[in-house]
């Protein structure tokens, strides 16, 4: 399992972070928020997800992220 920052964001402020253990990004945003996730595709208020996993990384390379949103009701 992977250790994922997980941030609500609505507009350009973050409104909440989480921390999830996943096996994917898409897995550690929809475990964080309790609800079903799709790719962002412009939205407004959206999520997102970086990979913490510890790993030799070049300097230049900056962490993994993804970009979804929310869809569905809280599970």
């Amino acid at each position: 399992m992977k250790t994922y920052r997980v941030e609500e964001i609505d507009g350009g402020a973050v409104v909440a972070v989480h921390s999830a253990e996943a096996k994917t990004p898409f897995e550690a945003a929809e475990k964080a928020l309790g609800r079903k996730v799709t790719l962002r595709a412009g939205a407004d208020r959206w999520v997102r997800v970086v990979d913490l996993t510890e790993r030799p990384r070049p300097v230049r390379l900056r962490p993994t992220i993804f970009e979804f949103k929310a869809i569905g009701q809280r599970k």
